[in-house]
């Protein structure tokens, strides 16, 4: 895998098109790995949110950097979040392409050719030891010096990615600071058994051009999909019956807590609501797909519309929430284009990202979109206060959306 040194070499390069400010560059394309320095009980570390890895991939490196360009799309003028970009794009063609190249099998057993000829299959060695070498001679090459660690010090930084935990890149035992302290130069480096730096630069400038040609790509695809119609759905109470399952274990809960008043109405924020939730999340997350919803979003892909889930559930709150939902999903035949995590209010982002229609259960999250110009489909048992399209089933949400979009290609 392409580590920090050359994530920061090829980010430079790039940058000499850009112009951006280099420190914030290197370090959004460090940022990726900064999971790995987050400390126990400070919040999310997972690597698979960090790197938007691709579940549905079941091979391989799946780095989905595609995910990444459209949900930060409206971001990457911030250096940060354009060096985060190419870190993912980097990871994935060194991990398919470069990679290899050092890898080999002698005897059925997977190893390491070193310049001498000989075989190393210590798979820790290669990773570590050797990578800090080469490392260190790329910061020599390359002019990469001392990163600040602290975040007060980084004029213009902003970091609102989701699927990042920020707090891995600060302070004395984050990523910035292991950086500075291992990967500098210092008097005496030995050369890499396994690297000849000539060739690393080479693969530099290979994976340089590569990015180059990714970045054009992304910019026509997201030009051609501006002209798609976009549908955004909710999950709980849309695409799955949670409601039922909060019911069933709420008692349960109550059972388990006599202390607790069953006939009392709990807000959000109240002790009680959360600590129910924090015991029986997990249990509340995969309800039953609600019938008729697969075949519904998959007639809408098929037809060409962009369909991405929106859901207010917090990824830091759940374990592995992102994977066992994908799998879940899958399980269940139930396709879509991407999945975004916690929306306490979606307007933003669906302003943003140019939805054209929303289908939701909650009135507040249709209002808002209503407010906005966005079309919209009320999910749920029959509001009679509310006046615009509704569906409590969806075999009415088809109905309804065969009406809406024959409407629109009226209108075009």
């Amino acid at each position: 895998m392409a580590s920090a040194r050359i994530h920061e070499a090829i980010a430079k390069e790039i940058n000499q098109d850009y112009h951006m400010d280099e420190i914030l560059l290197r370090i959004g394309t460090v940022a990726p790995d900064s999971w790995r320095n987050v400390e126990e009980g400070s919040g999310i570390k997972n690597k698979y949110l960090t790197h938007f890895w691709d579940f549905r991939v079941k091979n391989g490196q799946a780095n989905n950097y595609e995910e990444f360009y459209f949900k930060y799309q409206n971001q990457l003028s911030n250096p940060f979040y354009f060096g985060y970009l190419i870190h993912l794009i980097v990871d994935q063609y060194w991990k398919t392409n470069i990679d290899p190249k050092y890898v080999m099998y002698e005897n059925g057993v997977k190893g390491f050719r070193l310049k001498d000829g000989s075989f190393h299959s210590d798979e820790n060695w290669f990773g570590y030891f050797e990578s800090i070498k080469l490392q260190r001679k790329l910061a020599q090459v390359y002019h990469l010096g001392s990163l600040p660690i602290d975040q007060k010090e980084i004029r213009g930084f902003f970091c609102d990615i989701a699927e990042l935990n920020p707090a891995g890149l600060f302070g004395p035992k984050g990523t910035l600071q292991y950086i500075n302290r291992e990967l500098s130069p210092i008097e005496g480096d030995e050369e890499s058994q396994i690297y000849d730096i000539e060739d690393i630069l080479a693969f530099i400038q290979e994976t340089v051009e590569f990015v180059k040609r990714e970045l054009e790509r992304l910019q026509k695809l997201q030009t051609s999909l501006d002209k798609q119609y976009k549908i955004a759905v909710d999950i709980d109470d849309t695409l799955l019956s949670t409601k039922e399952l909060e019911t069933y274990y709420w008692q349960i809960f109550l059972n388990q807590h006599p202390d607790i008043d069953p006939n009392k109405t709990y807000q959000w924020g109240d002790f009680e609501l959360s600590q129910f939730w924090s015991e029986y999340r997990e249990q509340m997350a995969f309800g039953a797909v609600k019938e008729g919803a697969s075949s519904c979003l998959e007639t809408l892909l098929q037809k060409g519309y962009i369909v991405d889930l929106l859901t207010a559930r917090p990824i830091d709150k759940y374990a592995s929430l992102k994977k066992d939902l994908v799998a879940y999903f899958e399980e269940n035949n139930l396709h879509y284009r991407y999945m975004h995590f916690g929306f306490y209010s979606k307007i933003n982002f669906l302003r943003e990202h140019h939805y054209n229609l929303l289908i939701d259960d909650d009135i507040r999250h249709i209002e808002e979109a209503n407010g906005a110009g966005i079309m919209t489909i009320l999910f749920g048992p029959h509001n009679p206060n509310y006046a615009g399209y509704q569906a409590e089933t969806w075999s009415e949400v088809q109905k309804l959306l065969e009406k809406i979009l024959e409407d629109e290609k009226i209108k075009s």
